[in-house]
């Protein structure tokens, strides 16, 4: 029970700093903004489904996701900041692999789609452009910056679906297929980001970030089946705009 004891610490710490931070910032502007992108995520180690007598080991490949959500912001001074995120974030892999079932090598082309809730909290460094006016009035301006943090993630659902081929005349495992994995993964994951991203602008800003986003807990880890670990891996690209 370590694993559901003790990651939801990291998801509530998460937004309890954020809560308190901005709650200790009022006299501060804060920024509010939306997010969404791609992400391309695979597992560190390899994928295991279990049902009845049937026990797959499958090498995980990338699988493209997506992430959406909103953004709120606050300055700690000119170049430092503290952001949070609340966002969707489809992560997973893929599977093109062999496997041996009840003495029938099969091919299987398949994926794993597990669907979060995520909670980052960011510290950003970003730089200060030179002031620029045109006819007395401010321009709009770029700015680069390097994000790092964690984050606490809920799953909301996992499934694993493809399609398998070569089975002989009579054995009936060929064909489409779509299974509920919830119950091999822990509700809940935690790790680190670390990013690197732009934006342009003055009063309304449009960026985008590149981010590494990598699990530091197993978050298939079940007691009842130690060999079924792994941690999520993501790169993730996302545009945002700041109202």
């Amino acid at each position: 029970m370590r694993t559901v004891r003790t990651l939801p610490i990291l998801a509530i710490l998460t937004f309890l700093i954020a809560s308190s931070f901005f709650n200790t910032s009022k006299a501060q502007s804060i920024d509010w903004g939306l997010t969404g992108g791609m992400s391309v995520s695979s597992h560190v180690h390899k994928f295991w489904y279990i049902e009845d007598d049937i026990r797959l080991r499958l090498k995980p490949d990338p699988a493209i996701g997506f992430n959406v959500g909103f953004i709120t912001r606050t300055n700690i001074s000119r170049i430092l900041r503290l952001q949070a995120e609340p966002s969707l974030i489809l992560l997973g892999a893929n599977y093109n692999d062999t496997f041996t079932l009840r003495g029938t090598e099969f091919q299987t082309d398949s994926r794993t789609a597990l669907t979060y809730i995520q909670f980052p909290l960011l510290l950003q460094l970003t730089t200060i452009p030179k002031e620029q006016t045109i006819y007395g009035r401010e321009r709009a301006r770029t700015t680069f910056h390097l994000s790092g943090g964690i984050y606490g993630a809920y799953l909301l659902d996992a499934q694993f679906k493809g399609i398998n081929t070569g089975a002989p005349i009579g054995i009936a495992f060929e064909g489409d297929f779509s299974n509920d994995v919830r119950p091999q993964y822990s509700e809940y994951d935690g790790g680190a980001i670390l990013g690197l991203g732009f934006e342009h602008g003055y009063y309304r800003k449009l960026g985008f970030e590149a981010r590494v986003l990598f699990s530091i807990i197993d978050s298939a880890d079940d007691p009842q089946k130690p060999f079924f670990k792994h941690q999520n891996m993501a790169i993730t690209f996302s545009v945002y705009f700041l109202l």
